[in-house]
């Protein structure tokens, strides 16, 4: 039992330190603005504008030395995305996004897959550290989409996952309880690159809501009525 309830979210110094570099930076070019961070919550300004900022996503990969990590900040102003930025740190790989003009990864414009099949995608997603219900819950949606795609991948790190469905690696991806800072700039960078994004009943995405379905909008709807199946069973 131990072993079961041991501490997977994990924080480290490189997560306090990036975050403390980005906020003092922010602070110093926009006083005003209100600020979201990961680990420092948030904190209230006087402006309409807000950036949320993941210092470090996929610390438990970093940790590890897997690769797959990044550092993600958006800018949102009224609710709405209007710059998003991810960093890929160990590929040095750069997406960028603003409202209305592109997706773009060092420069190159991005753009979603043309995959028409659900059958013939290839899905990400992602797991909450507390198993709890909502757990279990995609772990059924884990092995009813393994079934029914190509196949699943579960990479560790959400912000990478929107972008690799921006750039046309994944056709589709999704996740619950996740973190606004999880899903900020992510979201901006699938849309701009011509990709679908939404909650899982299809409702407009909502940053404060911790769930989301993204994909190169071709399969968004059979996606969504999988992952709405009455009873999780094939």
């Amino acid at each position: 039992m131990d072993d079961l309830n041991r501490d997977t979210d994990l924080v480290t110094h490189v997560d306090l330190g990036s975050e403390k570099i980005i906020k003092e930076l922010l602070k110093s070019k926009f006083p005003e603005h209100q600020i979201l961070a990961e680990e420092g919550g948030a904190e209230q300004g006087k402006s309409e504008y807000l950036w949320v900022i993941d210092p470090l996503d996929g610390t438990t990969n970093f940790v590890h030395g897997y690769p797959f990590y990044a550092v993600s900040i958006a800018l949102y102003r009224e609710n709405l995305p209007q710059v998003g930025v991810v960093s890929h740190i160990t590929s040095k790989e750069v997406y960028t996004a603003t409202s209305g003009g592109g997706a773009f990864c060092n420069g190159k414009a991005l753009k979603v897959s043309k995959t028409k099949d659900l059958g013939q995608s290839l899905l990400a997603t992602g797991f909450p550290y507390t198993h709890d219900e909502l757990w279990s819950r995609n772990i059924e949606h884990f092995k009813l989409l393994t079934d029914r795609t190509q196949g699943v991948r579960r990479a560790g790190a959400a912000a990478l996952d929107f972008c690799h469905v921006a750039r046309g690696w994944l056709d589709g991806f999704w996740e619950l309880e996740l973190g606004a800072w999880d899903m900020a700039a992510g979201v901006l960078i699938v849309e701009e690159a011509g990709g679908q994004v939404s909650k899982l009943n299809n409702d407009p995405f909502n940053l404060m809501e911790r769930e989301v379905v993204a994909s190169n909008g071709l399969i968004h709807q059979p996606l969504l009525e999988q992952l709405n199946r009455e009873g999780d069973s094939p």
